[in-house]
């Protein structure tokens, strides 16, 4: 029985890269962490239900 050996570069698996970084990607809620919504014109979390208000409403934008 053969030990294995270390690995050469060339068996090594590819290395991955996100494509768009973590902010480019679609917003999330600062209470929960869910997906944020769209529901007459307000941003709404999908899984709290709580309503993130835009920066020109005071918000925290």
């Amino acid at each position: 029985m053969q030990t294995p050996g270390p690995r050469s570069s060339s068996d090594a698996p590819p290395a991955t890269h996100a494509t768009t970084p973590p902010e480019a990607s679609s917003p999330a809620c600062p209470v929960c962490g869910g997906q944020l919504i769209e529901i007459r014109h307000k941003l709404v979390c999908s899984r709290c239900h709580s309503i993130c208000e835009t920066c020109c409403e005071g918000g925290r934008g």
